[in-house]
């Protein structure tokens, strides 16, 4: 349990701490914009992977590469989605957002169970 904790937080992190306001509005808006971001994401997960979850260097480039592949493709979906309904809807905006995070999540946890199934 404690490893699913380890990946909220690093997800908290890489994609909330590590991301300005501005980045995070315009990552919706422009390419560029997003693979910064996603590049951010992906850089702390090469960081933290082997320092927090004990991952070898070799491990910690696949995990975080992967995810942040993932990141990318569900970013890039749900950010037209997000600027659709930000003014215009509240409720279905949320929805998006909550989307969004929880399938971050679940993905985060699904490849480091399939990938490091002896880790957890």
């Amino acid at each position: 349990m404690s490893r699913v904790i380890i990946l909220i937080l690093m997800h908290v992190f890489g994609d909330f701490f590590l991301q300005g306001i501005k980045l995070s509005k315009l990552k919706a808006l422009k390419i560029p914009y997003l693979l910064k971001h996603v590049g951010i994401y992906t850089m702390a997960f090469l960081i933290l992977s082997p320092l927090i979850l004990g991952l070898t260097i070799l491990q910690g480039i696949a995990f975080s590469l992967l995810n942040g592949s993932i990141h990318l493709l569900i970013d890039s979906i749900t950010g037209k989605y997000k600027m659709k309904y930000i003014e215009t809807d509240e409720s279905k905006y949320i929805t998006i957002v909550v989307i969004d995070h929880t399938l971050h999540i679940v993905i985060l946890i699904a490849s480091y169970m399939l990938l490091f199934p002896k880790a957890y």
